[in-house]
Formats: structure tokens, sequence, C-alpha cells
């Protein structure tokens, strides 16, 4: 309740009696009747009565005011895809929105086609560069949409040819932002629906270390996740929401409900982070501009390319002024807080990288491998499957040793799905050397092989670890090889159509290959953990690593 309010009770209170305060002020006149005494005493109650009702309901207010504010955090990460290097004329979208991101003092991500920096370049637009560097620069590929696509060449590579492939077209991208930003990306993001698995470990050679965009390829329950190696904002489904710009002040309303909602949501359990993305070509255009030269798969001469259709100068100042008080209204919710790439990876880090697990934790985690094969949640944040892959092959490799820790390595799946020929019982002698041999391959190429041979038979990683994760729960007994079930791929989508549907792909483009490698790299997937989430209860052990019991 406000102050207000209390002098409206006050006020009611002595309208009751005008003359009380003139006759209280005279302090020396006691001429007043006794039924004027009794009336400034009768009155003077009723406030006292008054004053006191309003304390409680201020308490009750306040309380209840207190009650309803949100209990954690919420993150809002915003995320420009910037392209449009196709308009002749200075790209004047992004410095309005810069200012108005600097009016409310948000920092955001910009992910930038290095063909779209260099546009920049020449047209000589200092001032946008300038004011992009305020920001967190991301890679958004060198050229966006001019084929081959990601997909197309990737789906027909492979896995050890598609990394290689990926990393000769576009490594040049990122050292032009480098020259240009002198800055080295924070994050990168996919052209249209061009995802694909063999990107993640380019991105580690380049040092990139988070993936941010959206689709509907791979993702942990609409929330931020590792995969490959790579800190993920990606399939952030009901987490994921923008304003439309040109639907007016009803647009505007929908897109502060659908906030709220959000907001609410996510505060109630406990904070969370909310993705929103725009262009910024989308403030003045009405059409995209690949859309109306690269669709379906056409490559046209840069001659033959041709400008998209300007919004007119009052339907796009109108949405520079509906993002404004969008923006404007998200900021003052209390507990928000805007963040670009950078403090996202702050938000979560990867603290079971930096533990230590004891050998009571191995024996726990072999445990949970034996039904099925996915992430586990420990003290110190969640594992991978190939991250309890390499725990459990070192532990039985080191029987002796107390703790075990990770790898410095990501440690990716096999390139392909195969079985083996192994079945039933295999000689200790046959399993050990096989064990010993593995290791040194994954040490080596860091990722598993396609099978793991024990003498002249062989077995798939995933059979493997399950007849391991038996072996250190019962080592005494003969080793018989158990089936694994990786249980983790079903967080990966299954291939079709409409999920590669874009207008720059060809008309009913899908990649099969690309999304059975994407399941065989389901190895690396597990949760991200906001931090002040992660489970507690882990010690520090001398040293920087941590230890999980």
């Amino acid at each position: 309740m406000k102050i207000d309010k209390i002098d409206l009770i006050v006020r009611a209170a002595l309208r009751g009696c005008p003359n009380a305060c003139a006759i209280i002020g005279k302090t020396g006149d006691h001429t007043g009747s006794p039924v004027q005494i009794k009336s400034i005493v009768s009155h003077l109650l009723t406030l006292g009565i008054a004053i006191l009702v309003s304390l409680v309901l201020i308490f009750v207010s306040s309380s209840a005011a207190f009650e309803s504010r949100p209990s954690a955090p919420v993150y809002i990460t915003l995320w420009f895809d910037t392209e449009d290097y196709v308009s002749p004329e200075p790209d004047q979208a992004i410095l309005r929105i810069c200012r108005i991101l600097e009016k409310h003092g948000v920092k955001a991500t910009f992910k930038l086609i290095a063909e779209k920096a260099r546009d920049l370049e020449r047209k000589k637009q200092f001032d946008v560069i300038e004011a992009l560097k305020k920001h967190d620069i991301g890679f958004h590929t060198q050229t966006h949409s001019q084929p081959p696509h990601i997909p197309q060449y990737l789906d027909a590579a492979g896995w050890e040819a598609g990394i290689e492939q990926f990393d000769v077209r576009e490594r040049g991208g990122v050292q032009e932002l480098k020259r240009i930003f002198k800055t080295a990306p924070l994050c990168y993001g996919q052209p249209g629906n061009s995802w694909a698995p063999q990107t993640y470990p380019v991105l580690l050679r380049w040092g990139i270390p988070l993936y941010l965009d959206e689709g509907d390829h791979a993702g942990i329950n609409n929330q931020p996740f590792w995969y490959g190696g790579i800190l993920n904002v990606y399939k952030m489904g009901p987490n994921l929401t923008r304003m439309n710009l040109d639907s007016g002040e009803p647009g505007l309303a929908e897109a502060t409900r659908n906030f709220d909602a959000i907001y609410n949501r996510l505060s109630n359990q406990g904070g969370g982070l909310v993705s929103i993305y725009y262009h910024p070509n989308e403030w003045v255009d009405v059409e995209f501009w690949d859309a109306v030269n690269f669709s379906y798969g056409a490559n046209p001469a840069r001659e033959r390319w041709v400008a998209p259709r300007k919004k007119t100068a009052e339907a796009s100042e109108q949405s520079f002024r509906l993002f404004d008080l969008y923006v404007g209204y998200m900021k003052a919710k209390p507990q928000v807080k805007f963040v670009g790439a950078r403090e996202i990876l702050d938000l979560y880090p990867d603290s079971a990288r930096e533990a230590l697990f004891t050998r009571s934790a191995i024996e726990s985690l072999a445990k949970q491998m034996r039904s099925e094969i996915t992430f586990q949640k420990t003290d110190n944040g969640y594992l991978s499957s190939s991250e309890i892959f390499s725990l459990l092959l070192e532990a039985y490799l080191n029987p002796e040793a107390r703790s075990v820790a990770l790898p410095s390595y990501t440690l990716f799946g096999p390139a392909e799905k195969l079985a083996g020929n192994a079945g039933g019982p295999v000689s200790r002698y046959g399993f050990d050397k096989g064990a010993r041999e593995l290791r040194a391959i994954v040490n080596r190429l860091h990722r598993l092989p396609n099978l793991v041979w024990l003498g002249s038979s062989s077995v798939s990683p995933v059979d493997f670890l399950a007849t391991l994760a038996k072996q250190i729960g019962n080592p005494a007994d003969p080793v018989s090889i158990m089936r694994g079930n990786l249980t983790a791929s079903r967080y990966i989508a299954d291939d079709s159509p409409q999920l590669f549907s874009w207008v720059i792909l060809p008309e009913g483009f899908h990649a099969p290959r690309v999304m059975e490698l994407a399941k065989l790299q389901a190895w690396t997937l597990k949760p991200a953990v906001l931090a002040g989430k992660a489970p507690v209860g882990s010690r520090r052990e001398a040293g920087s690593r941590r230890q999980w019991q």
C-alpha cells in the first residue's frame, strides 16, 4: 500500500471532528466543553484505529508483493543475425538498434556473416563497426545463403571429411571477423536450418565456445545444454520469444503478455534463460535479402543480385519505436538481466570438467550404465556418456587409483554405427588388452572408434561400455559381452524434410546421414546447469579439481 493511501484513511478519520486539530493545537486551552472533549477523544480513538489498520494493510500488502516477486533471476539473451550484404545503400538499421540498446543499458550478441562485415568495411561504415564492438560478436558463416549449403555437402562427406570441409570453407570468415572487429567471435550459429554435427569439432579448433541459434535438431528441456564440447543455446521451445515488428501496438501487447508468461514460469522454476532473435534488415525490408536471390538452391552471379523491397519510412520508424518499448518493458522487470554470449558462458559453467571422481563414484556411475547409456547427474553437475566412458575406462585400467579425472579434450562419438561380431564370453586377457589399446586410440583420435577390438572379436562402443560397467562392479566375474542402449540419442531429432525446411535449401531437402551422425554424437550430450542451481555437496581437494563421492 502506498503512503498516499494512509493519508486518505487519516483524513477520513479527522473529517468527523473538523475542529479537533485546532483545539488540540492550543496546548494551554482547556476551555472546551465536556461534549467537545468527549467528541475529540472519540475521534482520536477512531484515528488511532485507522492508523493501526493502515499499518496492518501495509504489512499484508508488502508481504504479498514480496511473495509475488520472482524468486530467481531471469536472463534474456538478445541476438541478431546480421546478414544483408546485397542492398547497395549503407546499413543504418544496425546503428539505430545499437542506440536503442545503449539507451536501455542492454548488451546483445551480433552474429555476422563475414561478407556482411566486409560490406560494412567497403562502405566505410566505421561508425557501425564501432557500435557493434560494444556488443558480443558471433560468426554466422562466410556467405550464409550461397550454395553449396552446409547440410548438403556435409551429408555427402560423412564425419571426418565433413569436419575438414567445413573448416576449409569457413575458417577464412572467422579470420575476417577477427581482423575487422579486433576480437575473436564468441559464438556460432548456422544459416537457416543448416545445422550439422560436423561443425562442432571445428568450433573447438577455432576456440569458439558457444553455439547460439534456434532449431529442432537437438536439445534438452528447452534450456542450454552441452553437445560436442560446446555450450548450446538451441531448441529453446517455449523459452524462445519475439515481438512481431510489423503488428503495431497489438503486437507489442501480445509480445509483453508472452514474455510475462515465460518470466513467471522461469522465475518460479529457479531461474533460466530466454532467447530472443532478430535480423537488422527486418526493420527496413519487407522481404529477406537472400530469399529474393538464392531461394531453393539458386546461385545467380553477383551482377544479377537484386535488393529486397523496402518498408515505408513510417513503417520502419514504428518498428524501431515498438522495439524500444519492448526492450524497455522487459528491462524494467525485477531480476531480469540481459546477457550477451560472454555472460552466457559465465552463467553455465561446466563444473564437472574440473572434478575428481572417487572409486565409489565410478562404481555408482557404472551401475547406471548397465541399464541405459545417457548423461548422469553428479554433485558437480552432469556428465555426458562419453565422459563416463572415459572415467570408467581409466578406472578399470588403473584399479589402484583413488580418484579419476576427465581428459582435457572432448571425446566424440563414433563415425559409423556398426554392430560388431562378438557375443557371449571373451577372455580376460583379450578384454584387458583391447581396453588398453582403446585408451591409446581415443587419446589419439579424440573420438570413439566405430568398433572396439577384443582380439579377433569386435563390439560396438555402446556394448563395450555396458560390458565395462559390469566388470567394474563385478571384477572377479568372467567377461561376457553385454548389450548397451544409447538412450541419450532420443534428444536428437529424426531426419525429415520439415527439420531442414528453409526457403534457401532445395525444396524437399533432408539430410539422413547428417542426423545419423548427430545421434552418434549424442555421446557428448548433457544438460547445462545455471550457476547457482548446480548440485551442492562437493568438497574441495588440494589442487584445482573438486572431488565427487
